[in-house]
C-alpha cells in the first residue's frame, strides 16, 4: 500500500506498472512505449538493492513482494515483473500474494519465441546466477517444446553491472563477453543456434554479442512480452495521457543519466522513494499462508 497519498494522487492509475532491480527493465519499457504510445506507465527501479540475481530465493521473493505491494497501491491495469530473477524465482509467489492484480513475467514470452526460431532444438540462455540456478528456462522449454529440447544456461554476472555503468562495447566489455561466451565461440556447444537474453540488462549488449556469435539467433524476451501484451490488448485505445513516471530507491541522477540510453529517450519525472519493508517467509508462502 502506498503510504504517500500525494504521490498516489499525482501519478494516478497507470495502465502498466513495471519493476526491476535497477535500470535493466527500461529496455522492456522501451518496447512497451513503442507499442502503447498513449498509455500511462509507472516504473520502479530498486537501485538501492541492485542486483537481485546474486541473492537467495527468499530474499528475492521478499524484495519482489515489497516492490509489488508498493506498485499495487497505484492500481495498475497490469504489473510487469521486468526482471528475470523475479520472473524465474518469485512470479508464482507474487501471483498467489496478489490475486486481484494481473501480473506477467519475462520467462514464457522468451521461451516461446526461442522455440519458434530454433532449428536444432538446442537453446542457450544467458542470465544472472539466480536465473540460471533456478532452472526456469529448461523447465518451461521442456514443458512447451517437449523433453527433446536441450537448454544450456550460462551465468554472466558481470553483464548487468557493465550495462548499469554504460560499458556496452569496447575492448574490456568484449573480453568479458568472450569469456562468458567461450562454450559457444569455441564450439563446445555446436548445436545451439538460438540464445535467449535472460536478463533485462542484456539487450544493449546485442550488437557486441552478434558480432562475437554471428551465426546465432538472439531472443529479446522484453520485445516478445510487449508484443504479446499488444496482441492481448487489441481493440479500442486505452484511456491515458502517455505519461511515464519513474520511482527509484537510490541514485536518481545516475538513473536519469544512464537510463536514457536504455530507454532511447530522456528519463524525466524521477522520484526517489523508500520501499516499505514487509514480513515474508518462503516456507510459509509455499505452505499457502501468505
Amino acid at each position: 500500500m502506498v503510504e504517500d497519498g500525494d504521490l498516489w494522487k499525482d501519478i494516478g492509475a497507470p495502465g502498466f506498472a513495471l519493476f526491476d532491480s535497477g535500470m535493466g527493465g527500461l529496455s522492456v519499457l522501451r518496447h512497451f512505449l513503442e507499442l502503447f504510445p498513449g498509455e500511462d506507465f509507472l516504473y520502479l527501479g530498486d537501485m538501492a538493492r541492485f542486483p537481485y540475481g546474486t541473492k537467495s530465493r527468499e530474499t528475492i521473493c521478499r524484495f519482489a513482494i515489497e516492490d509489488a505491494d508498493l506498485l499495487a497501491g497505484f492500481r495498475p491495469g497490469t504489473l510487469v515483473a521486468a526482471c528475470f530473477t523475479v520472473s524465474s524465482q518469485a512470479l508464482d509467489v507474487l501471483v498467489s500474494r496478489f490475486p486481484a492484480l494481473r501480473i506477467v513475467g519475462m520467462v514464457e514470452a522468451g521461451a516461446r519465441a526461442a522455440l519458434a526460431q530454433t532449428r536444432t532444438g538446442h537453446i542457450g540462455v544467458l542470465g544472472t546466477e539466480g536465473t540460471i540456478r533456478s532452472g526456469a528456462y529448461p523447465a518451461i522449454l521442456n514443458k512447451i517444446g517437449g523433453s527433446q529440447m536441450r537448454v544450456e544456461g550460462v551465468a554472466c554476472p558481470l553483464f548487468a553491472p557493465m550495462v548499469e555503468e554504460g560499458w556496452i562495447d569496447g575492448e574490456i566489455p568484449e573480453r568479458i563477453a568472450r569469456e562468458y561466451l567461450a562454450p559457444f565461440v569455441e564450439g563446445r556447444l555446436p548445436e545451439v543456434d538460438t540464445i535467449i537474453l535472460g536478463c533485462t540488462h542484456y539487450p544493449p549488449l546485442l550488437p557486441m554479442l552478434r558480432r562475437i556469435l554471428p551465426g546465432i539467433s538472439f531472443v529479446d524476451p522484453g520485445l516478445e512480452l510487449a508484443q504479446a501484451e499488444f496482441l492481448r490488448h487489441l481493440g479500442p485505445p486505452q484511456p491515458g495521457t502517455g505519461r511515464i513516471s519513474f520511482l527509484v530507491t537510490d541514485g536518481r541522477e545516475r538513473f536519469r543519466r544512464v537510463g536514457q540510453h536504455l530507454l532511447g529517450r530522456p528519463v524525466e519525472d524521477v522520484r526517489e522513494i523508500v520501499v516499505p519493508a514487509r514480513e515474508f517467509s518462503l516456507v510459509s508462502s509455499i505452505g499457502g499462508h501468505l
